[in-house]
């Protein structure tokens, strides 16, 4: 379980990078930046852990949890992992289908960036760091705070932005071998779940899932490998929308 985490934040930032390696190769269309949604680490919520007794068996609650992310049309995630001793925070808004998306993310020492996918158009935010790191065009690295509008090209990128494909990664890494047989009870920003743990206990990571929906709430990673994304907005209207035309920065 400890590798739920790390792999939902790895696909988000190698999909930032390739996308801004796509916005680097040729000029099209770009956007500024609106308001940077800097992924921001979700504060820990009160929560009291006690057993219970009366819960569904641990590969049960699982394959529930993963069977309505799986069928969401849309959802939200933000947290923070470290991987390979690098901080990475992420902000997640999406469609299941990956047509639409709005990604915040921050790579240590990579700098910032954010894609927009809507209406068969990606738009990318990064900042100073994230444009030098992509070897993009001294016009590029002068876009400030705006968009760029990556090529069409990239418009065939969208499946991976999918929220879909990031849970099915992501719970490639679970399997109901690795639970542990008890299964706790806590509250969560006041939605009571059912936890999951490693079979090596809680140190080694956590699956909260809501008891009346069914719907994963945490995420939590290991001791060594440590992280957590909350999820939210499950099914729900995301109020996505394309950069403003004052966003965006044209290319010559």
């Amino acid at each position: 379980m400890k590798t739920f985490t790390t792999r939902v934040v790895a696909v988000s930032g190698a999909i930032a990078i390739s996308l801004g390696a796509a916005a680097c190769s040729k000029s099209e269309t770009p956007a500024t930046g609106s308001t940077s949604s800097s992924a921001s680490t979700p504060a820990a919520s009160a929560s009291s852990s006690t057993s219970a007794t009366d819960a569904p068996e641990a590969s049960e609650i699982l394959d529930k949890a993963k069977t309505n992310a799986l069928a969401a049309t849309s959802g939200a995630f933000v947290g923070q992992v470290d991987q390979s001793g690098k901080a990475i925070k992420i902000d997640f808004k999406g469609a299941s289908d990956g047509k639409t998306a709005d990604i915040a993310i921050e790579m240590e020492g990579d700098g910032k960036a954010r894609v927009i996918s809507v209406d068969d158009a990606v738009y990318i935010q990064g900042d100073a760091t994230f444009w030098k790191k992509q070897g993009a065009p001294a016009s590029v690295q002068k876009a400030g705070d705006k968009f760029i509008k990556a090529p069409s090209s990239a418009s065939s990128m969208t499946q991976s932005l999918s929220l879909k494909s990031f849970l099915q990664k992501a719970f490639g890494a679970v399997t109901p071998q690795q639970l542990a047989t008890d299964v706790a009870s806590e509250n969560v920003g006041g939605v009571d779940c059912w936890v999951l743990t490693d079979k090596k206990g809680k140190s080694e990571g956590a699956l909260y899932v809501s008891k009346d929906k069914f719907e994963v709430v945490r995420f939590t990673g290991s001791s060594t490998s440590p992280g957590q994304l909350d999820f939210s907005q499950w099914n729900a209207d995301l109020g996505i929308k394309a950069p403003d035309a004052s966003q965006i920065m044209k290319i010559s």
